[in-house]
């Protein structure tokens, strides 16, 4: 394998003045023409919400995102569409299609489980065209809706079960009705301020009977608590006018917490309910009266029917067959039906993905079923005895994303409960698909690193700090982990001990339990030990040195050996706050069970919730040994000398900024050793607003630049990640709740740069150094690529020019793996394969008229392609594919316009971007296997004898070429390009813009990879 290193070459000689800090935002133009591309991977969906079907049409269906939005079928899943792209939130709770009119639909956002990555909604909307277009119908302050029922016959009017607010208490919750069609709302049953609605359920027979589950629930930072009195099962009889609470009669009298009902289509006097209930206090042993609860006599009596309940505050959802009332499916974990209402399980969806929380049941066919949950989307035609995995939308829900120097470079990136995974950047003349992504490692992937002079070594985490490097050529599986110590393995053993409590403890089992806590204490006080890690761990490989990984617990640890061996090289960097610490991890300070530990009614203190750790670790790219290090309570510190001593930069922020709030990004400047840039999250306290600060003073003073950024009064706007540019540094990226903004001025104003990229959460950043590409890992619409060369000149001089070339990113030839087999007919992905050449830019402050023409000069002065450029206003590209042709050539227009000439271009899709079909997205072709245009009936009979009798009239016509099919083809050779001549090698060339006579130039440089080549063109220093 042949490595070789080349630096990168500044794009031109851009200089960054300080006039620069004062640089306007590009225009509108400029802004639409800088476009985002989805490289996937589409087949792990991350969390859904919800399913639901058409009742006039089963081949309809909608399926809704955690935070992916929603998505549409017109074809039972074959082929998705986005119906929900420029709305103002992402996080979806419910969909319901009204019974009487499928193209009234209503959507509720927020999502319903309250996990701890969670984010809010911002109300109800209303379709009227089956998705096509959305509008508001308020309710904005409920932050959650649980479910949504609408009338049978009435689309008008419909029951909403608002959960609100999971941070906080807010007097906006309850149960919802509208008789306008969303006009006006009415509480129609309010609890309290602190316990809203998670369901509501509609008798099939009697629209006016309702059931509905009130829950009270509240989040932290460091622990959910699931359940209170506020919680309770409530049924009306007229419509929500009067509601009576179901008490009794079997039904547990304790406090309850997250409930789900579901009434039996087949005899509505039959009711399901999955209840979360408490234990009864003082009893011995204790025992929650969670589980499945059954009456027959619709709610008056109830029987018990099974206890299990696994993890009721996610899932607690159960479905009755429509036609046969003893026939139950139960979501969780894991998967299981009964055929005798609830008492006896047996597990289905063996061999898939774990963790489900929608279901659809054919009404007319029940062997037919969808499933819906972290793994995305499932459908059985024999009731469960085989499933096909539909999935085919890019909805994954990343945490951190990296790349490597690999040509096409290589992302990996971790996902919510799907593991670990990569694929590349592009795909050389031809389009990415699902078989391009492959999985490193399962279990939830989080954070990942890739070494940046051995591609094959990729680092990757699953949660509670299970960090490890996977070498992909020998399969080789390294722990990375520093030696942790826990209070849970001393609190398992004291608990075994003491047992039931029923009976005294003995003298030798009291000494025992002095004995494993004086052991305990003793451990957890080791300086050179882990003892707290943080779901979402953190990890960085030296920009310094490859073989060097820092890892963070409550300490920071450092591996010289890729990853082997870590020791502390620093103390406890947070606030150990010893609430934080109990409460998250379930035990106190001897180890004894805590009274207030995670999760309410049922205790759920996984590692989940954070507890006192770090989350962020930065390393200067400028300086080796100067890092900073943040916690999710807060608390930033810095080090220069690879953690001889530390600087608590934690108080050293403005008045107002929370000091607890999660240290969610540190971006050390890459253009400065001083200048630090810190965002923090505050969403875990209810506080939706950004905090973005700068300093330019190694932290010891810290300024908000949060400028003209969303402030959160409208739809959430927390800020998760601060990147600054790698070539301009006036030029800096926020990643936020809802899309990712921009700077040209160091943050005094910020502009969107969202434009076709969806509304939805922006995690990570990522500024490829060589490939000048923006990688954005987004929690919800997996991973999207940015080409940034243009904003990264985008100078005062740039944007007041009436016509601009870009210096453009260096261009590589290279040979490429050929794909994967995927036989799958239209139900395959397929993605924008990115630039197959050299693309050219360069950005028209008004469209032109005349000629516009791009000529590529080699070092002799010969013009070597002259490519036919486009004329409209914002930036215009071209591409050259490296085809060299004589000095005199002129290039022919070919069949892909500007992105064709020479050798042509990547090819028509059969359907134009811009193309409309009435009741579709702008550029989806709902019929991808036939080709478009008018039925051809030159071959009928009649047809034929006509063309016969008019040749016979001329004397004979020469013949027709062909006329081509299947709804569009190659693009076209491009004059001499598509005759497999001589291409460019490695050098410069120079680029010449013509407009309209008006020339410009700059230089381009052509990389000819070489197989083996696995580091090309890394920055100095990698």
């Amino acid at each position: 394998m042949r490595i070789y290193t080349m630096l990168v070459r500044s794009l031109g000689t851009l200089a960054i003045a300080t006039a620069a800090l004062h640089a306007q935002s590009p225009d509108g133009a400029t802004l639409a023409s800088i476009k985002w591309r989805s490289i996937g991977p589409v087949n792990m969906a991350g969390r859904m919400t919800d399913v639901e079907v058409d009742p006039k049409n089963s081949r309809v269906f909608y399926v809704t995102g955690a935070a992916g939005g929603i998505w549409k079928t017109v074809n039972a899943g074959t082929t998705f569409f986005s119906i929900w792209n420029n709305e103002p939130i992402a996080s979806i709770g419910d969909i319901a299609i009204a019974p009487s009119n499928p193209s009234i639909l209503y959507v509720g956002t927020g999502e319903q489980n309250s996990r701890n990555s969670v984010t809010p909604g911002y109300g109800v909307y209303k379709s009227i065209d089956a998705g096509v277009t959305w509008a508001s119908v308020g309710l904005q302050k409920t932050q959650h809706i649980g479910h949504i029922v609408v009338h049978p016959t009435n689309p008008n009017i419909v029951y909403v079960a608002a959960l609100g607010a999971v941070w906080t208490s807010n007097p906006e919750r309850g149960l919802y009705k509208t008789i306008d069609g969303g006009k006006t709302w009415t509480l129609v049953k309010f609890i309290s301020d602190k316990a809203g609605f998670v369901d509501v359920a509609m008798d099939p027979k009697n629209p006016e009977v309702l059931y509905a589950a009130a829950y009270e629930r509240v989040r932290k930072p460091a622990f959910l608590k699931s359940g209170g009195p506020g919680s309770g099962l409530w049924k009306t009889t007229d419509g929500g006018r009067t509601w009576n609470e179901i008490k009794g009669g079997g039904f547990p009298a304790t406090d309850k917490g997250r409930m789900n009902i579901n009434i039996a289509a087949s005899n509505s006097n039959i009711v399901y309910v999955m209840v979360e209930a408490d234990s009864v206090r003082g009893k011995k042993p204790q025992q929650l009266l969670s589980g499945l609860y059954k009456s027959i006599d619709a709610g008056k009596t109830w029987k018990w029917m099974s206890t299990v309940n696994n993890r009721p505050f996610y899932f607690s959802q159960v479905r009755v067959d429509p036609k046969d009332p003893n026939r139950l499916y139960r979501m969780a974990v894991d998967f299981a039906f009964s055929d005798d209402g609830g008492y006896s399980w047996k597990l289905s969806m063996v061999g898939n993905h774990e963790d489900y929380h929608a279901m659809w049941i054919d009404p007319a066919d029940p062997a037919h079923f969808i499933i819906a949950g972290d793994a995305g989307l499932f459908q059985t035609w024999d009731r469960g005895g085989t499933y096909d995995s539909i999935n085919n939308m890019p909805m994954g829900q990343f945490y951190g994303v990296s790349f490597d120097y690999q040509v096409p470079y290589r992302v990996c990136g971790g996902l919510q409960d799907n593991g670990t995974s990569c694929g590349p950047s592009r795909r050389r003349n031809g389009q990415l698909q699902m078989t391009d992504w492959f999985q490193v490692a399962s279990a939830d992937g989080l954070l990942t690193a890739q070494d940046w002079a051995d591609p094959n070594n990729v680092y990757f985490t699953t949660q509670g700090g299970n960090i490890s490097r996977r070498n992909l050529a020998t399969g080789e599986n390294q722990s990375a982990k520093a030696r942790t110590v826990t209070a849970n393995t001393y609190g398992q053993q004291i608990a075994a001990i003491k047992g039931y409590g029923t009976t005294p403890l003995t003298a030798e089992q009291s000494k025992q339990i002095d004995d494993i806590r004086a052991n305990m204490k003793r451990a957890l006080a080791d300086p050179t030990a882990a003892t707290r890690w943080n779901w979402n761990s953190p990890f960085i490989v030296s920009n310094h040195n490859p073989n060097v990984l820092y890892t963070g617990a409550e300490k920071l640890f450092k591996s010289v050996e890729k990853g082997a061996n870590p020791r502390a090289i620093s103390g406890d960097l947070t606030r150990a706050d010893p609430m934080w610490i109990r409460v998250a991890g379930g035990l106190d300070a001897d180890g004894n069970a805590a009274a207030d530990a995670s999760g309410g009614i049922t205790r759920d203190a996984t590692g989940a919730e954070e507890n006192s750790t770090l989350v962020n670790i930065a390393e200067s790219t400028i300086r080796a040994g100067l890092l900073y290090t943040g916690s999710d309570d807060g608390k930033i510190f810095l080090t220069r000398n690879d953690g001889g001593t530390w600087e608590d930069l934690s108080n050293n922020f403005p008045a107002g900024t929370p000091p607890m709030s999660h240290i969610a990004r540190i971006e050390p400047s890459h253009h400065d050793s001083g200048t630090v840039y810190v965002v923090r999250d505050f969403h875990r306290e209810n506080d939706f607003k950004p905090y973005v600060f700068m300093s330019t003073d190694w932290g010891k003073t810290f300024r908000s630049i949060n400028g003209n950024l969303p402030d959160g009064s409208g739809p959430p706007a927390s800020s998760y990640v601060i990147r600054e540019d790698l070539v301009n540094p006036n030029l800096l990226y926020v990643g936020t709740e809802t899309g990712v903004f921009a700077s040209l001025n160091k943050g005094q104003s910020w502009f969107s740069i969202s434009n076709n990229l969806p509304t939805v959460p922006v995690y990570d950043l990522q500024i490829h150094p060589r490939d000048h590409e923006l990688i954005a890992g987004t929690h919800g619409r997996a991973i999207w690529i940015l080409d940034v060369s243009q904003l990264q000149q985008m100078m005062p001089a740039v944007i007041a020019k009436s016509a601009h070339l870009f210096d453009p990113p260096p261009a590589f030839q290279y040979t490429q793996m050929i794909q994967g087999s995927e036989p799958r007919g239209q139900r395959g992905w397929k993605g924008d394969g990115g630039p197959s050449g050299a693309e050219i830019s360069y950005r028209l402050s008004a469209a032109v008229t005349g000629a516009v023409r791009v000529l590529i000069v080699n070092t002799r002065g010969d013009t070597v392609a002259r490519l036919a450029g486009t004329g409209a206003a914002g930036v215009n590209k071209v591409s050259w594919n490296f085809a060299l042709a004589a000095a005199d050539a002129v290039a022919g227009a070919g069949g892909g316009g500007a992105f064709a000439q020479f050798g042509g271009g990547r090819g028509g899709r059969g359907f134009a971007d811009t193309a409309q079909v009435p009741g579709f997205p702008r550029g989806f072709n709902p019929r991808p296997a036939e080709s478009i245009g008018a039925p051809d009936s030159t071959g009928s009979p009649t047809a034929v004898q006509r063309a016969l009798a008019e040749a016979a009239g001329r004397g004979g016509a020469g013949g027709r070429g062909g006329r081509g099919g299947g709804g569009g083809g190659g693009g076209g050779g491009g004059g001499f390009g598509g005759r497999g001549g001589a291409t460019a090698e490695t050098g410069d060339y120079r680029v010449v813009l013509d407009v309209a006579g008006q020339k410009q130039s700059t230089v381009l440089r052509v990389v000819k990879v070489q197989p083996g080549d696995v580091m090309v063109m890394a920055p100095k220093g990698h």
